[in-house]
């Protein structure tokens, strides 16, 4: 891992901030990464943190599993860290063998944002990345904004604007335990329904073949709930991924933030998750390469939670042929706006 500054000033740089609501649910945030690093819910027998998050900031600074951070410029995977805009090929810092995850070596998640606005339920954090930051086109400036409603709703708010055409694709890398960061309980004891019509099957490295494949007749098909665990490492896609770590496309209809695409429930069924965003996919990985990270109350280990990462398809820059709604180019000078929320039931 690469922090683009060292240790101690990160360190001393960092913030953690709480927004709190009228009902007492509470978020942490941090501003190492624009990170969401808590979400502690006042249930009936007493709060729960239903994030996995680190120990403390020493440890989140060196944690490689991007725990709550909000990550870029580009999230998921770029193959061989090359794309090509505008008949110039660019060459991108590589962090995953030769690939490029995340944004690259030095991504948005070890930077230390700026906070620039927050109040007891709102909190806003903006970075700016130079022209040639990590191989990308064009000077960007990115607002990130967190909000927590009265009706227990994480609302992530993201805009950006680049100098020059280039790829753009923030989410937020939190992973859920609804049962608890502290439970033995895992992602596959979740039950999950997600409005997802097809999948993208990816090679050994988690780089999309091409191929948009129809849910239908697999054990990718989440559109009536279903237990995470039940066909799990039961086809070649999993067993080549460890288990989920696959993008799974939206019904276009869906995409308009506000109606539900995803909805988690945790193994007693005593807490509910919804999900809306503008997003045209999400990335479903039920943390098959959490090993032996510290954590809160213990060390994380496989299936100890699950991201859900709203984005724009991995490597959609090198395939135009799935269309300009997919592919994430951000034209200069014009601000884009994406949402996605998180609706807790308990």
């Amino acid at each position: 891992m690469q922090l683009s500054k060292d240790l101690g000033y990160v360190a001393r740089a960092s913030k953690v901030i709480a927004l709190t609501n009228s009902n007492g649910m509470k978020i942490l945030l941090s501003t190492l990464g624009a990170s969401w690093i808590s979400c502690i819910l006042p249930m009936p027998n007493g709060k729960r943190d239903v994030l996995l998050g680190s120990p403390n900031m020493a440890a989140q600074m060196v944690q490689g599993v991007y725990l709550g951070a909000t990550v870029g410029r580009v999230a998921n995977r770029i193959a061989n860290g090359r794309f090509s805009l505008d008949g110039r090929q660019y060459t991108l810092t590589t962090n995953q063998g030769e690939h490029c995850l995340h944004g690259g070596e030095d991504n948005f998640s070890y930077r230390v944002w700026r906070v620039t606005q927050v109040n007891q339920q709102e909190a806003i954090f903006s970075l700016t990345s130079d022209d040639g930051d990590q191989g990308f086109p064009g000077e960007l400036q990115a607002e990130v904004r967190y909000i927590l409603t009265d009706e227990n709703k994480v609302i992530i708010d993201y805009r950006t604007q680049v100098s020059k055409r280039c790829p753009v694709n923030l989410t937020n890398h939190a992973y859920f335990n609804l049962a608890g960061e502290d439970s033995v309980k895992t992602a596959l004891e979740h039950d999950l329904q997600l409005a997802a019509t097809h999948y993208l099957p990816t090679d050994k490295n988690g780089i999309p073949t091409g191929e948009w494949r129809d849910v239908t007749d697999t054990f990718f098909d989440f559109r009536r709930k279903k237990r995470i665990g039940y066909d799990f490492l039961q086809d070649d896609d999993q067993k080549a991924a460890g288990g989920y770590d696959h993008a799974m496309i939206f019904d276009p209809e869906l995409t308009d933030g506000e109606k539900i695409v995803a909805s988690v429930f945790s193994p007693d069924g005593d807490v509910r998750m919804d999900i809306a965003t503008t997003m045209p996919s999400m990335q479903i990985y039920t943390g098959n390469y959490l090993i032996s990270v510290p954590g809160k109350s213990r060390y994380y280990t496989p299936f100890s939670g699950i991201a859900l990462e709203t984005q724009f398809p991995p490597d959609a820059v090198n395939h135009p042929e799935w269309g300009e709604q997919y592919n994430g180019v951000s034209q200069p000078n014009q601000v884009y706006h994406q949402k996605t929320s998180y609706q807790f039931s308990f």
